[in-house]
């Protein structure tokens, strides 16, 4: 129920944005929100708190983010008269993904067992892009028990190209 009621509010959102021309900017905002509430325990336990009253959220929610867009803390009020500061997040992420598929940008999600260079990665998107026509947004993980390789994640695909990925599949046929 969470997330389709997040989408709802992220999609209202996207449409003021393309109306007002200020759809960029709130692809911003919205990911300092969510970094925000990733990154402060606190934060993300003030706005899940059943026991903390919507007003209180509401203010601190003001307070932290008070230069932002007044579309943005139009949201933080009506979030509060609706008991929903809990979505804040995944409104936000949803916002991401909406502004992703109106610009055609993929989002992808790469996993190698070292930190891949601005060579790499240029050479990622363009592969990517010849393959789905679209620009694509790559997210970085290091994981160094792939030996070395990469694991590639776009939408419901994934390539794995990797060392560990390739003995494993070895491992698979000699057993069968």
């Amino acid at each position: 129920m969470g997330q389709r009621a997040a989408k709802r509010y992220a999609q209202a959102i996207l449409d003021l944005a393309k109306d007002q021309k200020s759809m960029d900017t709130l692809l911003e905002q919205t990911q300092a929100i969510q970094k925000a509430i990733d990154n402060n325990s606190d934060l993300r336990s003030v706005l899940n708190s059943p026991v903390i009253q919507n007003e209180v959220k509401l203010s601190i929610v003001q307070n932290i983010f008070k230069s932002f867009d007044p579309m943005l803390i139009k949201l933080f009020e009506t979030l509060a008269e609706n008991e929903r500061f809990d979505h804040l997040k995944w409104i936000c992420q949803s916002y991401a993904s909406m502004y992703n598929k109106y610009h055609n940008i993929q989002e992808a999600h790469v996993t190698s067992a070292i930190e891949l260079d601005s060579k790499s990665l240029k050479a990622l998107q363009n592969q990517i892009k010849k393959l789905t026509g679209d620009e694509a947004k790559i997210t970085t993980e290091v994981n160094e028990e792939l030996l070395g390789g990469f694991v590639l994640k776009l939408n419901d695909l994934q390539y794995d190209a990797s060392i560990s990925g390739q003995l494993n599949k070895i491992k698979r046929n000699f057993y069968n």
